[in-house]
């Protein structure tokens, strides 16, 4: 993690945090956590796809990797959302401690 003054971004993996005037945070994206779960969430459906054509030829193997495939999608929807809770309240702080 480096800064590099005005201007510059920080990349912490999957958010991207911009710094504007008199290193002001002014935007952070998050379209990559977002991709990242819609692209888990397509990979778990065409999993369900693939065990539902199956029928009664399905292994054990397919449902291990359909349990793996949730579990990845269900920790990566819990860590956006605990980013984005944290975020808020960390905002709701400063913004308490600004009125006085």
């Amino acid at each position: 993690m480096t800064t590099q003054g005005k201007g510059s971004d920080i990349n912490w993996g999957t958010i991207n945090w911009q710094w504007g005037e008199a290193n002001r945070p002014t935007n952070i994206e998050f379209s990559p956590l977002v991709d990242t779960i819609e692209q888990l969430s397509l990979n778990a459906k065409s999993m369900i796809a693939k065990i539902r054509s199956k029928r009664s030829a399905m292994s054990i193997a397919d449902m291990f990797d359909l349990q793996m495939a949730m579990n990845k999608l269900s920790q990566f929807s819990e860590m956006s959302t605990s980013v984005i809770s944290a975020i808020n309240t960390s905002i709701s702080a400063v913004n308490r401690n600004l009125k006085g």
